[in-house]
Formats: structure tokens, C-alpha cells, sequence
């Protein structure tokens, strides 16, 4: 077939102008930190990008400006998750990336379609003509049907490989690819299994060690004005100069009490000090006078001390000298003798005082002297300290009386330390115009660094792509391997497959399961077309005539793996094989929810492919059940239309990002911990289908949401009928739906709607009768300045004029919707019948929280007059009634 390029690359031509474009950089999302140190995440679950329409990542504003390169990433079920060098700076908190638009890679496929030249395996393969498989030998721990695998891998020649899921396909393709280039061939390993990726992923570039210190120095600036935001928040409303002053009067105010008792005790001192003052005073007077009173006395001692000095100059040795002069002898007798007479005189004069006495006076009168000084001195400082003491209380005084509020106020301040975060703050402004143009300096060198890592990166990845032994990308490199395995080969269109196969130059094996959802073409009207539905809307089985279990056995090209290894066997194969094999221990547990006795959430709000309360309350739960465990979820669907309430509830539940909901062709390849199946309002197919996606993606546990009474009455053969038969072998176990939701008794209406704070949306209200204190509560709400709005019908429900009277806004909708009630955007109450297996129906209500669940809900439910015909009008007076009453 000459001209099959040219048919397949028109019929992707044909779909370009439907597909989306706008490639180039984009903002992901915001970056979230995980608990893995360095990683982050961007959610990107329910948009369309995909790991392969990323080619680069960074992190950055939401405006851009300074990046940061990602290190290294990895997608998984809508999350990716990446790594960068060190600490992102601070503004840096959103994922961009360069990418590739649907549009894009549908060019680069019609491209690389018409630029095939020599590819003998792609026009084998388009003329569905494969090889025979060959015989070999192959490792000894593969069973009989994956040595067969392996050899097809090995030999020259393009084959298939039926892979159903669980079989061991990625072990095959692994050892394969490692065994081809160890014996020197190149491999394209068309992939995006993770095991895979990581097995033959090639060595990253090495991070410059100046990048991570330019982001550790960026994030110590951060440090800094995060301080200094800090700083400034705690000191709001806080006056230094203020508090210097509150802190003088305090102190002052405090130290009165103590200035007085001081004053107190003081002015006793000065008053003792007075009195001994007074004392020294009087005695130092009586010295005096006692001294004044033997005055005379001391005048005639003195005159007896004064003869008696001239009496001792008449020395023994004048008189020895005249002795021999009796008339000089004579004279000195004489004058001796009346010296001695008067000295005799003055003493009897002055008897009975004596020298001793004089003596004792004198002394004592120093004293008194002495005694005196010192008491002055002691009565003039205490006199000074009392002068000062009543100067300082009458300051503290002047200053004004300290309240209580002041004292706490100071209290407060003092115990957060507010003067020392002022003079911490004034330090950190002195120095900002220096850490400014030290931030310039370091976000300029970062742009730089940035720009060399993701060309660093850009060009390793060329040379891995062009030099690589083996190689495992999703997308099909511009160059010729000497064998190309292809992974899940069914879900690729048949002009993709073809590409892939054209770039080998010996050998071509597909693997692939056909009973999982195929390739898809959108707009479905394409396939009206010839050639979009040979070469778009078909996959490399069914082009080479394999649609049936037995086609694939009988053909001799093809490889059938029968023995499973994991997955839950008894029903893959009772919905899409029956001729599994496999003794494997770790079967998923089966659990059919039953969603029988709570129809009314079941029913859609739009037509039967919309979403009800049901898919979101399910979701929610579940993810919560099992992220409080550690253990990731995924819930498969049918229908896109259910994805967007259901994926707003998991993510309400998943803050670890470890859940993910949608379509089984979304979903292709991943596998969780446990995964719920979705067979409510599905069509056979569409349940047959789902079945078997659950069973090649649940790990530990399979839920099935469905409603026991049709899985009862589900005919033999069909996807339900299986899942009974199951059932009453026991191999399924059976809960409630209202078991996992717990659901709550009406009563409970009126405490949520007490707890309102912003707003309050009602549809359908409940009655008096079910509740009878909804409309006081709603009174109260409305009181409290909360916006009650109430969605009714028109059609002379007493509810319209009692809300109204309560101050709720009626508004009219055509379509009457079940009791819902969305409090302050986050708390959504669904009220429903309880038709319980044993006892009695009851009115209930499932209370559930969160944000986007009810985002969604406001936005999908009418909640706005301009929705509807017009508010609902007064009631009109009867013209009678009034004219009587006049």
C-alpha cells in the first residue's frame, strides 16, 4: 500500500482544525509543597494536559519574572511532581511550562506520516500483515506465553502482543529492551509506564552548585523580609516614644509608694537627727559654761605653771657654781623661795581645781564640739534626702495617674517585647536599600542560570533521544531504531502505531489490550469520513483483524499472554476474556456499594448522562477512607459530564494528591490502591467496559457503585449479570451506600443552618411538617445578615410566603430539584428517603463538606433570577377582601 502515508497523514490533517491549540509557556497551577523534602506539585486533574504535552518545566510568579528550573518531574493521574535546585524564593509560587497543544502533536504525527521514506515494517504493518512468531530460547521465569513475547522482541519481523491486564507485559518489555542493548541494538520503548521510565531513564544533568547557592541566598533575603513583614504586623498600632513615656510614668507611679515610706522613714531620721542635734547643742553649752565658770582658776594655774618653769631654770648646777659666792647663793635662795611662795599663792588660788581638771574641761568641751558637728552633718542630709524625696513624689505626681488600661497595655506590650522588635525593625530598614540591590544582583544571575539549565536540559534530552541505547518516551523521536516495542498499542491510533513502527529498521511488537476503551477521534462526526476511521478511530488489532478472543488465538502473529499475575481474574474474564490463567494470591477485594435504598440521590439533575448527588458523595467518601489510610484511590466513569462534580469532591478529600477520577481511557495504564467503578445510568457497554478498566487498575480493592436491584434483574451475559453472578457465589460483599455516607436525621438541618455566617442557597426547601424549626432558623440566619436564597417552584407552595416572611429571596425555577442546601459555599446537606434493607423509611440528610463540591453544585444548579423567568412576586390581594375591609 503505496499511499497509505498520505491517507493517514490526511485524516489527521482532517482533525487538526478541531483540535486544541495555544502550545507555548503556560501557567500550570499552584505549587504545592509535599511532605517528600524538595518536592513540590501542581494539580492538573480534569484539564487536558498530559505528560505528553510537557516539554519544559520552571516554577515562577503569576505574572513570570524571576524562574527556577525543575530538576526533575514525573506525572501521574493528573499531578505533577517535581524538584528543583533549592528553596523556591518567595513569589515564586506558580508551575509554568512549555507546551505542546493537541494541535501541535496532531502536526508533528502528519508531519512525520508524509516524511516516511524506506519503512518496510510500517508498510507491512499497514497492510495487516505481521510475522509468524518465532521460536527461541527465553528466560526461564517467564511462562510459556511470555517467552513467546520475548522472542517476538528479539527477531526480526513486526508482531502483536495481546497483553490483557495483569499479564506481565512490562517484565517482557523490560527484559527485552535491556537484552537488545546489551547486545548493542538501540530500542524505542514506546511508553509511559513509570516502571519503565525510571528503569532506562538517562543520568540528569548535574545541578550547578551556583544555582542552589543563588537559591539559598534568595531564600535568606526571604528570611529576612518575612522578618521584617513579621516585625511590622506585631508592631501595628505600637508608638515608641509612647511607650518610652508610659514606661517612665509606671515606673515613677510604682516608686511612689516606696518614695513615701522612704520620706516617712527619712523624716524620722531628720527628726532624731534634729533632737540629737538639739542635744549636742545644749551640751556643748554646758562645756562651754562649766569651762567659763574655773576661768579664774585656770589664770592662776597657768601663773603657778609659769613660776614653776622659772623656778626650774634656777638649775642644781647654778646652784653648785655659787656656791663658793655666798652673796649670788643668797640671791638665788631668795629668789627660789618666793617663787615657791608664789606658786604656793596661785595654787591655793586655784584650789581645789587642779591641772587635771582644766584638762578633763577642755576635753570635754572638744568633744561636745565634735559632737556637734557630726550631728549637724547628719540632721543637714537628712533634711537634703527629705527635700528630695517630696521633690520626686511630687514629679511622679505631675506626671498624671496611670489607669488600668494603661498598665495592661504596657503589660501587653512588654511581654510581646514591642521595643525590641522596634529597635530590631529600625536595624533591618538601615540595611533594606543593601539587601534590595543584593536581591537585584541575585534575581539577575538567576535568570541567567535558569536559561542555562533548561538548555542544558533541552540538549541532554536531544542527546539522549538521538545517542540513547534504549529509549522510552511517549512520543515518537525523529529517528531510526533497530527495534521499536510499543506499550499499550490499542489505545493509539492506528496512524500513530504506524509512525512508531516506521522508525525500526529490524524489528516492530505492539502490546496492547483491545478489550480496554481504544483510540479516540473528536469530533466523533470525523469518523463519518473513509480515512479517519481507517486510520484514526481504529487500533493496530482490529486493522489487522483481531476483535475476538478466538481471533487473537488463531492468528499466527499475534502473542496471547493467558496466565495473570495480579487483578481480579473471575471477573476480567466473566466481563471481557474467560480464558485468564493464574493461581496469584493478592486478588482485589470486591465490594458492590449499593446505592438501592437512597434513589432520590441517585437521580440526575440534567438528563440521564448528568451527574448526580450520588457520584459526588461516593467520591468524596472513599477518597477520604482511603487517604486517611496512606493508600491512593481512583474512580472510573463512563461519562465525562460526571467527571466534574466527582473530581471537586476528591479533591475536597485528597490534600495529599494521591486520588484522581475519570474516564477509563483517561485513566489507561495507572493502578491504585483501591478504585471505584461507576455503573450507575451506563449502558452494557459503557459497564462492560468500565469493569474491565477497574479490574486492570485496583490493587487491593475494587468498588462497584451500582443499585442491587438492577444488578438482580441484569440479564445473563450482560456486565451486570456477571457482577450477580459473582455475587451469589459470595465473591462479592455487599454494603450500603447510606452505611458509608452516614447519613443524618432532618433535624439536624436547623444546627447547620445556625452555624451559617455568609450565605445560605435552598432548593426544594424542606416543610414545616419534616422540619419544623427551618424557618426560624432561616429568621435567624437572615437576622444575623446571612443571604438566604431559596430556589422553589412556582406552584402555590406555602413555603414561598413563609421564606418570604422570613426574609429569604424566593426564586422561581422551572425544574423542581431535590431538598439541597450549600451553607457559606462549603457545607452542601442532600435530603433523601432512607428505604433501609430492615426497617423503616426514614427522612434523612447527607451532610458533606467542601469548597469546589460546592462550587460546582452553585455553578450547575440554578441560583441566579437571571437564570429563571423572574422572582417570585408578591401573592396578589383579593380586590373584595379589601374593599370589604374598608
Amino acid at each position: 500500500m503505496a499511499d497509505w502515508r498520505d491517507e493517514a497523514a490526511r485524516a489527521v490533517v482532517a482533525e487538526l482544525g478541531h483540535a486544541r491549540d495555544g502550545g507555548g509557556w503556560l501557567v500550570l497551577g499552584k505549587v504545592r509543597s509535599l511532605a517528600a523534602e524538595g518536592w513540590y506539585a501542581a494539580d492538573l486533574r480534569g484539564r487536558w494536559i498530559g505528560p505528553e504535552h510537557l516539554v519544559r518545566l520552571c516554577v515562577a510568579g503569576a505574572a513570570g519574572g524571576v524562574s527556577v528550573p525543575v530538576q526533575e518531574s514525573r506525572m501521574r493521574a493528573g499531578v505533577v511532581r517535581f524538584r528543583v535546585a533549592g528553596p523556591l524564593p518567595a513569589g515564586c509560587d506558580r508551575v509554568w511550562a512549555e507546551v505542546r497543544s493537541p494541535r501541535d502533536l496532531r502536526r508533528r504525527v502528519a508531519d512525520g506520516l508524509q516524511a516516511i521514506a524506506e519503512a518496510p515494517l510500517a508498510d507491512q504493518l499497514a497492510a495487516a500483515d505481521v510475522d509468524p512468531v518465532p521460536g527461541g530460547e527465553a528466560p526461564e521465569e517467564f511462562n510459556a506465553e511470555q517467552k513467546s513475547a520475548y522472542r517476538a522482541c528479539l527477531e526480526p519481523g513486526v508482531r502483536l502482543v495481546w497483553a490483557p491486564p495483569g499479564t506481565g507485559a512490562t517484565r517482557v518489555l523490560a527484559q527485552a529492551a535491556e537484552d537488545l542493548a546489551a547486545a548493542g541494538k538501540s530500542v524505542l520503548v514506546l511508553s509511559a509506564d513509570e516502571e519503565l521510565v525510571a528503569q532506562f531513564a538517562p543520568e540528569p544533568p548535574a545541578v550547578n552548585p551556583e544555582l542552589t547557592s543563588v537559591l539559598d541566598d534568595l531564600a535568606e533575603l526571604d528570611r529576612v523580609v518575612a522578618r521584617v513583614s513579621f516585625v511590622d504586623e506585631q508592631l501595628a498600632g505600637y508608638d515608641h516614644e509612647e511607650f518610652q513615656a508610659l514606661t517612665q510614668r509606671i515606673e515613677h507611679e510604682d516608686r511612689v509608694g516606696e518614695l513615701e515610706t522612704e520620706l516617712a522613714r527619712t523624716t524620722e531620721l531628720h527628726r532624731t537627727a534634729t533632737v540629737r542635734l538639739e542635744e549636742t547643742q545644749a551640751a556643748l553649752r554646758a562645756a562651754r559654761v562649766e569651762r567659763g565658770q574655773v576661768e579664774y582658776e585656770r589664770g592662776q594655774l597657768e601663773k603657778a605653771a609659769e613660776l614653776i618653769t622659772e623656778l626650774e631654770r634656777l638649775t642644781p648646777e647654778h646652784s653648785h657654781s655659787l656656791s663658793k659666792v655666798k652673796p649670788a647663793h643668797r640671791r638665788l635662795t631668795r629668789e627660789q623661795a618666793r617663787l615657791s611662795e608664789l606658786i604656793e599663792e596661785h595654787l591655793a588660788a586655784a584650789h581645789p581645781i587642779t591641772e587635771a581638771d582644766i584638762n578633763r574641761l577642755d576635753e570635754g568641751l572638744t568633744r561636745a564640739e565634735r559632737a556637734l558637728d557630726e550631728a549637724a552633718r547628719v540632721e543637714s542630709d537628712a533634711y537634703l534626702k527629705v527635700v528630695a524625696l517630696r521633690r520626686h513624689i511630687l514629679k511622679a505626681r505631675a506626671n498624671g495617674v496611670v489607669s488600668e488600661e494603661d498598665r495592661q497595655r504596657h503589660a501587653e506590650q512588654t511581654r510581646r517585647a514591642l521595643a525590641d522588635l522596634y529597635t530590631e525593625r529600625e536595624e533591618l530598614r538601615a540595611t533594606a536599600e543593601d539587601r534590595a540591590a543584593r536581591r537585584h544582583r541575585l534575581e539577575q544571575r538567576l535568570l541567567w542560570l535558569t536559561e542555562q539549565a533548561i538548555q542544558q536540559h533541552r540538549e541532554a534530552e536531544a542527546t539522549a533521544v538521538a545517542e540513547g541505547r534504549v529509549v522510552v518516551t511517549e512520543a515518537v523521536p525523529d529517528r531510526t531504531f533497530d527495534a521499536v516495542l510499543v506499550d499499550r498499542a490499542a489505545s493509539l491510533r492506528l496512524a500513530d502505531a504506524l509512525l512508531a513502527v516506521s522508525r525500526a529498521a529490524g524489528t516492530a511488537v505492539l502490546f496492547g489490550d483491545f478489550r480496554l476503551p481504544g483510540p479516540e477521534v473528536r469530533p466523533a462526526k470525523l469518523t463519518q469520513t473513509t480515512a479517519v476511521r481507517t486510520w484514526l478511530a481504529t487500533d493496530v488489532f482490529a486493522h489487522c483483524g483481531i476483535k475476538t478472543p478466538e481471533a487473537a488465538e488463531e492468528h499466527e502473529g499475534c502473542v496471547v499472554l493467558r496466565r495473570q499475575y495480579t487483578g481480579e481474574r473471575a471477573l476480567a474474564d466473566a466481563v471481557a476474556y474467560g480464558f485468564l490463567d493464574g493461581d496469584h494470591e493478592s486478588v482485589p477485594e470486591i465490594v458492590l456499594v449499593d446505592t438501592l435504598a437512597l434513589p432520590e440521590l441517585c437521580r440526575p439533575h440534567l438528563r440521564a448522562t448528568g451527574w448526580s448527588p450520588i457520584d459526588g458523595l461516593l467520591a468524596g467518601r472513599l477518597t477520604e477512607v482511603h487517604g486517611g489510610q496512606g493508600e491512593s484511590f481512583g474512580l472510573l466513569t463512563g461519562y465525562p459530564r460526571r467527571l466534574g462534580v466527582e473530581l471537586a469532591a476528591v479533591r475536597d478529600a485528597d490534600p495529599a494528591l494521591t486520588a484522581a477520577a475519570g474516564t477509563p481511557r483517561a485513566l489507561a495504564g495507572l493502578r491504585f490502591d483501591a478504585v471505584a467503578v461507576d455503573l450507575l445510568s451506563a449502558t452494557d457497554t459503557t459497564q462492560r467496559a468500565l469493569l474491565t478498566a477497574g479490574v486492570a487498575a485496583a490493587r487491593r480493592r475494587l468498588y462497584l457503585l451500582a443499585d442491587l436491584g438492577a444488578v438482580k434483574a441484569a440479564p445473563i451475559g450482560s456486565a451486570l449479570g456477571a457482577v450477580n453472578a459473582l455475587r451469589l457465589q459470595q465473591a462479592i460483599e455487599v454494603r450500603q451506600a447510606a452505611d458509608l455516607l452516614t447519613p443524618v436525621t432532618t433535624g439536624d438541618i436547623a444546627g447547620h443552618l445556625a452555624r451559617a455566617r455568609e450565605s445560605v442557597w435552598l432548593w426544594a426547601p424542606w416543610s414545616e411538617e419534616e422540619v419544623p424549626d427551618l424557618l426560624p432558623a432561616v429568621a435567624a440566619a437572615v437576622e444575623r445578615g446571612v443571604d438566604v436564597r431559596a430556589v422553589l417552584r412556582p406552584d402555590g407552595n406555602p413555603l414561598i410566603r413563609a421564606l418570604r416572611g422570613r426574609g429569604a429571596t424566593v426564586i422561581r425555577a422551572r425544574t423542581a430539584h431535590r431538598k439541597i442546601a450549600v451553607i457559606d459555599r462549603r457545607t452542601l446537606l442532600f435530603g433523601a428517603t432512607h428505604l433501609p434493607v430492615q426497617g423503616e423509611r426514614a427522612e434523612v440528610v447527607v451532610v458533606r463538606e467542601g469548597p469546589r463540591f460546592a462550587r460546582k453544585l452553585l455553578a450547575d444548579l440554578p441560583t441566579e433570577e437571571q437564570r429563571h423567568d423572574a422572582a417570585v412576586p408578591e401573592p396578589r390581594r383579593d380586590r373584595k377582601r379589601v374593599t370589604a375591609t374598608r
